[in-house]
């Protein structure tokens, strides 16, 4: 069963204006990273890496042993850095 945990959110700001966000919730036997989103004018400055790094840790905190994710299969940036983090494609 999915979870909400306010720990699962990290939001990236610039000042006071929101630039990125990032959400991981817990499942019954993994983390699911659900989505890691950037605005634009501040892609390819890390922040993305950044806010997903901190979901990596709230899900060591709770003590999983896999986290998941997806991206379209266009989206080669998110693809470099799930796979950069470790990520490797599921095999079904």
């Amino acid at each position: 069963m999915a979870s909400y945990d306010p720990r699962g959110v990290v939001i990236a700001l610039d000042g006071e204006a929101w630039v990125g966000m990032a959400a991981t919730s817990k499942h019954e036997d993994f983390m699911f990273n659900e989505m890691t989103g950037v605005r634009a004018g501040y892609r390819g400055q890390g922040i993305s890496i950044a806010m997903k790094t901190f979901g990596m840790t709230f899900a060591e905190e709770c003590g999983a042993s896999r986290v998941r994710t997806f991206h379209h299969p266009a989206n080669a940036s998110a693809i470099a850095m799930n796979r950069k983090m470790g990520f490797v494609d599921a095999v079904d």
